[in-house]
C-alpha cells in the first residue's frame, strides 16, 4: 500500500472503511486545534496572519475532512469541528475589529473565502507551484487585496 502498512496491519486497528475515515478526519482535527492553539489574540491583526500560516501546511487534510460528506452525519465529529470553526470565526472577528478585514463583511462570506484561499495554498505547494514560505504572504495578499491591481 502507499501508506507503507499491509492491509492486515491495517484492519487490526480499523474494522471498517469507515471506521478509517473517521478516524483520519480527527486526525485532521487534532492537526487543526494544536495549529490553532499557538495564536495569540495580542497580534496586531488579530492572529489573522498567525492562523494562515499554521493552517497551510496541513491543507491537504483540512481539505480531506471538508471533502467528505460522512462527516456531515457525524454529530460527535460536527460538535468538535464547531468548537475549531468558531476559533477560526473569532480570529477573523479579531481582524475586523482591528480594522484589517472589512467590517461588513458576513462571517459565512470571510469564513468560506478564508477556507478557499488556504486550499489554494496548500495546493499551490504540494503541486510545486509556490514555495512553502511564500504561501502564507500569498494568501494573505489575496485575502487582504483581491486579485484586482493596486491603484
Amino acid at each position: 500500500m502507499a501508506a507503507g502498512i499491509g492491509r492486515t496491519t491495517l484492519h487490526k486497528h480499523y474494522a471498517t472503511r469507515d471506521d478509517l475515515i473517521r478516524a483520519v478526519g480527527h486526525r485532521a482535527l487534532d492537526l487543526w486545534e494544536q495549529a490553532l492553539s499557538g495564536i495569540s489574540n495580542a497580534d496586531p491583526d488579530g492572529g489573522l496572519q498567525a492562523v494562515v500560516a499554521a493552517m497551510i501546511p496541513i491543507g491537504p487534510q483540512l481539505a480531506f475532512m471538508w471533502r467528505t460528506p460522512s462527516f456531515d452525519r457525524d454529530k460527535e465529529f460536527m460538535a468538535r469541528e464547531k468548537e475549531v470553526v468558531d476559533q477560526v470565526v473569532a480570529v477573523l472577528k479579531r481582524a475586523q475589529d482591528c480594522g484589517v478585514l472589512a467590517a461588513d463583511a458576513p462571517d459565512w462570506w470571510l469564513l468560506q473565502t478564508f477556507y478557499a484561499l488556504i486550499y489554494v495554498g496548500a495546493d499551490a505547494v504540494s503541486t510545486g507551484y509556490l514555495a512553502p514560505r511564500d504561501a502564507p504572504d500569498r494568501v494573505m495578499r489575496m485575502f487582504l487585496h483581491g486579485i484586482g491591481a493596486q491603484q
